[in-house]
């Protein structure tokens, strides 16, 4: 065992809260995850000070009155942190397995009935917006019909006792903590939260090591071990990811703007937006911006030889205003949507372009298939290890017969486009290439991207073309 590993698993049974003390103090800043997540979540706009929550302060008026300034929040985080997700791995990525055998199908059907592609896409969600993330597989009890039981026996494998589940952990239910080597290896892992009962507080701490998961709570009033049963792998069973910033941060200055910008041109048409009548004799009073139409009353006086005196009611404004206004904003956007790599898809834009050819709409998408591919480096890193703990779980526990096969089994993982591709353009190209020999139908299957299983697909084309064209016995 590595002496740090050994000296905290040593204090964490001694002295379980200066283990936990020791152990947290490699936690991200917490505070600040949670700005993060009010921003993308609540719109908190009070962080900073260009946010429009600063800028557009209300107003205290005369008579205990609230002057409400407008705000306007659109969603830039959530457009760029969702947006970009779907680019890296919006569309299922394409697990192939070194060799098909029993354990490669039984990962693909775990894979399956866990969803665990649509629980990548929400890591990776996470990860953006919060800075981390991470996937927690764990070992369950299986009922004899369960879906997965029911899967086993339709492929002639023996039902399993247990079963692999996961979750996805993140920020808003409680404290993640990964606790790595001077190799930068992962040794420990932490996860804390807490639940309330009856009126108290319960503060929960789970460790996961190499073999090993521990589970402490403070119901007794003091912090202590409740629990330490093996975990059922051949590693800590959780998968984790981090970056430094939210995925917003680089443009968060325009986006500021951009928010600040709308909501004092909300402001001014409040003001002078709506017809002003003005008329003469007495004031009635000062109406305030939040009426529709507005009406001032001007009074008349005389001087002592009998002159009218009138006074006189108008807007000061810039002439060119409008105009200004609008070159800003729609700066703002071009500037958010370039430091971004989040293209502006809204419905004008959209409407704007027409009927364009595929390629044509890639080249458009370029910058943010860079961005996604620069990305999904960290992804593949992220899926590969979840296959591998994947693995672990079924060959030490779940499944131990299918041991020898994990010996020699590994993937690659081929990621896939969300873009909307010309299907009848792709199979002409394809279809010419595979006649001409440049090549086989099976990189042409793939190409397509219609089927999920390219191996079954080539079955199903053999199959067909063996029926429509049966061998003649020789006489």
């Amino acid at each position: 065992m590595d002496e740090e590993l050994k000296r905290l698993m040593d204090l964490l049974k001694s002295d379980p809260e200066k283990a936990i003390a020791e152990i947290r103090k490699t936690s991200k800043d917490v505070d600040a995850i949670a700005n993060y997540i009010k921003e993308y979540r609540e719109e908190d706009r009070s962080q900073r000070d260009g946010q429009v929550g600063v800028i557009q302060r209300d107003k205290s008026l005369a008579g205990n009155k609230i002057q409400k300034m407008v705000k306007i929040y659109i969603n830039h985080a959530q457009n760029i942190v969702e947006t970009l997700s779907a680019f890296i791995i919006g569309k299922p990525v394409t697990l192939i397995p070194s060799e098909d055998n029993n354990l490669s199908e039984l990962v693909k059907q775990i894979w399956r009935v866990n969803r665990i592609d649509s629980k990548i896409l929400k890591s990776t969600i996470v990860k953006l917006s919060q800075t981390q993330v991470a996937m927690n597989f764990y070992i369950n009890d299986i009922e004899p019909n369960s879906i997965l039981n029911k899967i086993l026996v339709s492929l002639k494998l023996k039902a399993q006792a247990k079963e692999i589940k996961v979750k996805v952990l993140d920020n808003t239910t409680g404290v993640m903590t990964p606790y790595f080597d001077s190799a930068g290896n992962m040794i420990l892992f932490m996860w804390q939260y807490s639940t309330s009962s009856d009126g108290q507080t319960i503060n929960h701490v789970e460790i996961w090591d190499e073999t090993t998961k521990f589970y402490l709570n403070d119901e007794s009033s003091k912090m202590i071990i409740i629990e330490s049963p093996p975990h059922g792998f051949d590693r800590i069973p959780m998968v984790y990811d981090d970056q430094r910033d939210p995925q917003w941060y680089p443009v968060k200055s325009p986006v500021d703007r951009h928010e600040v910008a709308l909501s004092k041109l909300g402001d001014a048409n409040d003001y002078s937006g709506h017809p002003i009548l003005i008329t003469e004799g007495e004031v009635v009073g000062m109406p305030t911006k939040d009426e529709s139409g507005k009406h001032f009353n001007i009074p008349i006086k005389y001087d002592d030889e009998g002159n009218e005196i009138k006074g006189k009611v108008s807007f000061l404004e810039a002439k060119t205003a409008p105009e200004s206004n609008k070159l800003e904003i729609e700066k703002l956007e071009d500037i958010i949507s370039y430091g971004s790599s989040v293209p502006n898809l809204s419905l004008n834009k959209l409407k704007d372009l027409g009927n364009v050819a595929e390629k044509t709409v890639k080249l458009m998408f370029l910058g943010t298939e860079l961005k996604a591919e620069l990305m999904r480096s960290n992804t593949r890193t992220f899926i590969e290890r979840c296959l591998n703990v994947l693995i672990s779980g079924i060959t030490k526990t779940t499944n131990t017969s299918l041991a020898t096969e994990g010996q020699t089994l590994y993937y690659d993982i081929h990621f896939n486009s969300i873009l909307p591709s010309d299907i009848a353009e792709r199979v002409e190209t394809v279809t010419k290439a595979v006649d001409s020999g440049l090549m086989s139908k099976e990189t042409g299957i793939g190409l397509i991207d219609l089927v999920e299983d390219i191996k079954d697909e080539m079955d199903k084309i053999a199959l067909e073309t063996k029926i429509k064209d049966p061998v003649e016995p020789i006489e």
